[in-house]
């Protein structure tokens, strides 16, 4: 090309993926006066987010290697893949270390919309509540016996199941942790989805995606070898999983079909030896029959530790970094949503942008819909200037909009039809169905990985960068389509479409076509949508979108009617998790009267006597769900509990540690939702106090149900006063052989009777019954039932504490289990006799057994009367050194100065007792000498 007296020589040189550049670098240089210029673009096949990409096989690897020169390769390549992330707003060709950008999430245990279904049920992590997992320990021993083989971690999108799966090979590759294990192979499932073959077998799966393990022998696959199979991303799978109609295949060379693959390694058909690992959304957790799975774990977050922590990793500048926290605090609801890791990443973006910008005093950030709204306005800068946060003006970015918003819509549009269908996964062929370039501005926002199989053969996956963008696209397309066509695109009616051609539809009409969609939703997966499409009618928004929008439109009355329906919806039978996201809209739109009013009446503290709405059920939930209240217990009672009620708080209350209910009456449809309460989703009730209410044997077989549950996760269950009669011995039975979990049960108040505590015998004694801690005071026993606690007491391998006081069990009951006190395998720490119509009679026993039983350490035989001859035995017994004894009740036991004697023995020689009650006894005198030994002694006296 000629320029001026000069000519321009251009070169261009191609390299393939995995090649090396090597390159002059030339400033301020001219030859002949022509200025020389040497540009180097870096194209690369593979995008850093895909897991793998084709590697030829060096010479140094063959069959013949040794296994340990297999393994350290395999690692090498791991490490080289993963050592680097990609972040969207870097430097063109920048990349960043994994390990430097890494913040630790929490994840537990596991025993609505996926952004705001956890909420602050989870994003305070209470640890008290969840037991934090490091991620060494999700294949730990399950009961001190056997490995967990299949474990299964879930997460809402964009928690870091991925990361968090990427971070653990790293570590693996590093030889850092995990090191049980000879080989790690990681499968997604958006990669498994293109697999073509009818048929194939293990070992070809694993060179597949393993090119450089194609010419290794199979035996490194084989039961010798100790193998993780990861497969991430069990909710992106477009192939169904058949575990019982699926052949059995134990060959790894066999090839079947890829579901029947993935069942037999799953049940442990194919290669018994190797452990999986499994990530999903909730949503798709079912799909692994809970017969397969050895654990579940969920991936909760980052807690308020955490969450500044990646700001100040992400952010780097420490003063930027203050400013970010600072201000993100001030806004709860954004502070909130912060436990998941890809909103740190979007607010971050934004934030950095608006701190560097000439309007940053403007910005507010107080809704979720201003967020990404100007997470859209960052990007598209970024696209078309690298690295421009901050720098451009208003009516450039208007430009910008203007320029790119075929593709912005079209993008939109795709969000929407696939949101609708749930699908978060994208092929090539679906962006060409809807006229997409992705190296249009859309891939700002898309995340592609590109999968290579061989040197010829790849193909590339998408996905949004989360999938509350794809929602806030989705959003966009429906509000512009109506903002400058007047559409009302959410009519899925003939009529409706028909009616829309001869009218023009409100923005409220296209706002309550989208909430009676949203309201009939099961999943949720509607609800961010819905709260962005009212965030976008704002005028502050729509001023933020010119040049996308024709123009900028009031629509206050529109505003004004979608709130008043919204409270109406309020009023309705509709789900609890839909009526919260109703607020979370109402919010969007600056309304807060609802939440307000509820607001005074709490510090007011008249809700006890005042019946609620299910509109007022739903603000309290939402403001119990935004509050930063302690989770430690939530009493029902306080504000007149209905079944209804109870419903709408269900999303929010589920995530308390203790609940209780007293003074209710407990009909069918009371304990239907106290049994949906024990059984919601990632529900943290550990302790269901049911106190004075009137259950009786009825409701407890309708609850048993929910008790029995693999859902239920409570250690701790109160039924005092609650109308059971020995009828309800069945139910027990069930419920204490199935729950696992439960290990104090608490029946004081019932009339149980001899015959009810004989059927709970049955249960108490079978080996998986996990009781530890038994309430049966004043439940109508007598000696009848002593043998039947006997063998109880004999057989159990749990119980440690027994509560059996203001029964009429007599002498001889208590003869009968003393005997069973000097059994050595009677586990039994705690024992509680008070007001049992004890006489001396029975002390010679309860003495005999005291020097005997090697694990006792309280008795309590409070309100009996043993009188002087009675405790002279007893006190014997407690002087003896094999007496482990460390706190006994004797409070009204019709004791006299006689005993003072025993008594101050006792404490003079005894060095293991610790609490000694001897009030409401006419002790005389003897009370001084024993105050002032007491005070020598480290025994606690009550006198």
């Amino acid at each position: 090309m000629a320029m001026g007296n000069h000519q321009m020589t251009t070169a261009t040189v191609k390299a393939e993926t995995g090649s090396s550049i090597i390159s002059p670098v030339i400033e301020n240089s001219t030859v002949e006066s022509m200025p020389i210029t040497i540009n180097v673009e870096y194209v690369c096949k593979s995008n850093q987010d895909g897991f793998f990409r084709h590697m030829a096989l060096p010479p140094t690897v063959a069959a013949g290697d040794s296994y340990e020169q297999v393994i350290n390769y395999h690692k090498e390549i791991l490490k080289e893949k993963l050592e680097y992330i990609t972040d969207y707003t870097s430097i063109a060709g920048e990349r960043i270390c994994l390990l430097q950008r890494f913040t630790d999430i929490w994840i537990t245990d596991a025993k609505g919309h996926e952004v705001t279904e956890i909420g602050p049920s989870s994003l305070r992590h209470d640890k008290t509540v969840a037991k934090y997992m490091e991620n060494k320990d999700i294949f730990r021993p399950i009961r001190k016996q056997w490995p967990a083989r299949v474990v299964i971690t879930s997460g809402i999108a964009g928690i870091g199941k991925t990361i968090y799966v990427k971070k653990f090979l790293l570590d693996w590759a590093m030889s850092k942790t995990h090191q049980e294990y000879d080989f790690v192979f990681v499968f997604p499932f958006c990669e498994l989805n293109l697999i073509s073959e009818e048929s194939l077998s293990l070992m070809h799966l694993v060179q597949q995606h393993y090119p450089h393990m194609r010419q290794l022998d199979e035996t490194y696959l084989k039961d010798s070898a100790h193998s993780l199979f990861i497969f991430d991303g069990l909710d992106e799978s477009r192939f169904s999983l058949d575990f019982e109609n699926n052949p059995v295949c134990s060959d790894i060379t066999k090839p079947v079909p890829l579901q029947s693959l993935l069942t037999n390694l799953i049940k442990g058909n194919l290669l018994h030896s190797a452990s999986i690992w499994i990530t999903t959304r909730p949503s798709t957790i079912h799909r692994i029959p809970s017969c397969y799975v050895d654990r579940v774990t969920e991936i909760q977050g980052f807690q308020d530790e955490e969450k500044e922590e990646y700001f100040r990793r992400k952010c780097q500048d420490e003063q930027l970094t203050e400013k970010i926290i600072a201000l993100v605090k001030k806004q709860s609801s954004l502070w909130m949503m912060c436990y998941v890791p890809a909103f740190c990443w979007i607010l971050t973006t934004v934030l950095e942008h608006a701190f560097k910008s000439s309007y940053a005093e403007e910005f507010r950030g107080s809704t979720v819909t201003e967020i990404y709204t100007n997470f859209l306005l960052v990007m598209v800068t970024y696209h078309h200037e690298h690295r421009g946060h901050g720098k451009e003006k208003i009516d450039r970015i208007c430009q910008l909009l203007q320029s790119d918003r075929a593709a912005i819509l079209s993008l939109g549009k795709l969000a929407f039809q696939y949101l609708k269908s749930h699908t978060f996964v994208f092929y090539e062929e679906d962006f060409k169905s809807f006229n997409i370039d992705i190296s249009s501005i859309c891939s700002g926002f898309c995340r592609q990985y590109d999968i290579e199989y061989s040197p010829l053969s790849h193909r590339r996956v998408y996905s949004f960068v989360h999938a509350t963008v794809q929602e806030y696209f989705a959003a966009l397309y429906i509000f512009v389509a109506y903002h400058n066509e007047k559409q009302n695109l959410m009519t899925c009616s003939i009529l409706g479409r028909f009616w829309a051609i001869f009218s023009k539809p409100t923005f409220f009409q296209v706002c309550k076509s989208a909430c009676s969609e949203v309201v009939r939703s099961q999943t949720g997966h509607l609800d961010l949508f819905l709260q962005f499409l009212c965030g976008l009618g704002k005028c502050r928004m729509q001023k933020c979108l010119q040049g996308l929008l024709t123009h900028v439109e009031e629509l206050t009355d529109d505003l004004k009617n979608t709130i008043s329906y919204m409270k109406r919806l309020l009023q309705t039978d509709i789900p609890a998790e839909r009526c919260i996201n109703l607020f979370h809209c109402l919010t969007e739109m600056n309304d807060k009267s609802v939440v307000k009013e509820m607001n005074e009446s709490l510090h007011q503290g008249v809700l006890s006597s005042k019946k609620l709405s299910l509109a007022d059920y739903s603000a309290l939930a939402y403001i119990l769900k935004t509050s930063d209240m302690d989770r430690k217990e939530f009493n029902l009672s306080t504000y007149r509990i209905s079944p209804d009620g109870l419903k709408r708080l269900l999303p929010v209350i589920k995530s308390f540690e203790k609940i209780t209910l007293s003074g209710t009456v407990m009909d069918e449809e009371m304990v239907n939702s106290m049994s949906a309460l024990l059984l919601a989703n990632k529900n943290q009730i550990k302790e269901l106090c049911l106190i004075n209410n009137t259950l009786g044997d009825t409701g407890l077989r309708n609850l048993a149900a929910a008790l029995m549950s693999s859902s239920c996760r409570l250690e701790i269950l109160h039924l005092c006063r609650n109308d059971l009669t020995e009828q309800c011995g069945t139910d027990l039975i069930s419920i204490l052989r199935t729950n696992r979990v439960l290990n104090e049960l608490d029946l004081t108040y019932n009339q149980l009777k001899d015959a009810g505590v004989k059927q709970l015998s049955v249960a108490l004694q079978d080996s998986d019954c996990e009781i530890e801690t038994l309430g049966l005071h004043w439940t109508g026993l007598t000696e009848g039932c002593c043998e039947d606690l006997t063998s109880v007491l004999r057989t159990s391998q749990s119980l440690t504490a027994l509560e059996l006081g203001y029964n009429n069990l007599g002498d001889l009951g208590v003869q009968q289990l003393s005997a069973a006190l000097k059994d050595p395998k009677c586990k039994l720490r705690t024992l509680g006799l008070y007001c049992n119509n004890l006489t001396s009679a029975c002390c010679p026993d309860l003495a005999d057994a005291l020097t005997v039983s090697s694990t006792l350490t309280e008795l309590n035989l409070s309100s009996n009367s043993l009188q002087d001859s009675g405790v002279t035995s007893l006190f014997a017994a407690l002087r003896n050194p094999q007496c482990t004894i460390q706190e006994i009740n004797l409070k009204n036991c019709d004791l006299t100065a006689a005993c003072g004697g025993d008594i101050l023995s006792v404490l003079r020689v005894t060095h293991i007792l610790r609490e000694l009650n001897l009030s409401a006894n006419k002790l005389g005198g003897t009370k001084n000498k024993l105050k002032r030994l007491s005070q020598q002694s480290k025994c606690k006296l009550h006198l």
